[in-house]
């Protein structure tokens, strides 16, 4: 019995070592949102399927446009691009148009990694700004949709009359949502994973965590949610139910676009976890946590800046 738990501990260290050194950073960051990927288009059926498999193919194709377009060399395989592509369908609901979908795409390319670039990389975070386009098209679009950001999901604080979510519906990805938000259950595996083995940027994940609820339990709460959606002001709840994690772990955790110190990062988690909590609570601006980002990726400089004199540590990279 000792024997095979020892093969079995061997094999799995083996698979750990390959996953660490078999594959780029990009690669291994694919492999992790495909599980919460996977469990949104199962949930949400063929429409989430639809808005991914668009997502990642506008991503896609306008990468390969732009390099013919520069006169580069064209790579058809191009993990960036399908990243991009994964996570804009991830923040979007099954609902979305798809017509949005393409447009916050080729938004994510062409201005997210040609227009908005420095000599350190991109200035905002393409997922992020191909995003904000969609929610910026979901304003003025004639439908109207129960929730701009997340389709009616457990932190909708008009949402009177429906049934207060369970923590273990919210927990496990069984209630209404963005395609790659509803199951915190996945985010936290997949997420732990590339903050072990995928990423060195770690502190402005840990602090929007850290943050979101802690804001939820101290600031008070508004008209629109007492007697409409009360359990919105639930900590916990707030934490799991909305794409707190799905932001901590995937768009926090980017190179170019967080602070290049832990000292930065921390303060570039509690800026987004605080304008996120604000902007849920008191407006009902859509997508309001990815302006957030925005705005914080502008103040990135800034931090450098600011951190490096106070701060003897800096991340490093290996390339990937």
């Amino acid at each position: 019995m000792s024997n095979k738990a020892t093969v079995s501990s061997e094999t799995s260290m083996q698979g750990i070592q390959k996953f660490k050194r078999g594959y780029t950073a990009k690669e291994k960051l694919l492999f992790c949102l495909t599980p919460p990927t996977l469990f949104g288009i199962a949930f949400f059926e063929v429409s989430a399927l639809f808005v991914v498999a668009t997502a990642v193919f506008s991503c896609w194709l306008m990468a390969i446009l732009l390099r013919w377009v520069d006169g580069e060399s064209i790579d058809y395989y191009h993990p960036g691009s399908l990243i991009t592509g994964l996570l804009i369908g991830m923040t979007c609901s099954a609902a979305t148009p798809l017509y949005m979908i393409v447009i916050g795409c080729c938004a994510a390319e062409f201005f997210g990694k040609r227009v908005f670039r420095n000599a350190s990389g991109n200035v905002f975070n393409p997922a992020v700004l191909g995003r904000s386009a969609i929610a910026i098209f979901e304003t003025i679009d004639p439908v109207q949709y129960a929730d701009l950001s997340t389709g009616a999901s457990t932190l909708f604080k008009s949402a009177g009359g429906i049934i207060p979510p369970e923590y273990l519906g919210a927990f496990l990805g069984t209630t209404k949502g963005a395609i790659g938000e509803t199951s915190a259950l996945l985010l936290i595996i997949s997420g732990l994973i590339v903050l072990k083995y995928v990423v060195i940027k770690r502190h402005a994940a840990v602090a929007l965590i850290i943050t979101v609820p802690v804001a939820v339990a101290v600031l008070p709460a508004p008209v629109d949610v007492i007697g409409h959606a009360p359990w919105v002001m639930d900590p916990f709840l707030f934490l799991i139910g909305g794409p707190t994690l799905l932001m901590a772990f995937f768009f926090l955790t980017d190179p170019s676009t967080t602070p290049k110190t832990p000292a930065g990062g921390v303060i570039f988690g509690v800026g987004v976890g605080v304008m996120a909590v604000l902007g849920k609570l008191y407006t009902s601006v859509p997508g309001v946590e990815m302006y957030g980002i925005l705005l914080m990726n502008l103040l990135t400089p800034t931090l450098n800046k600011l951190t490096f004199k106070t701060s003897a540590m800096r991340y490093s990279y290996d390339g990937n």
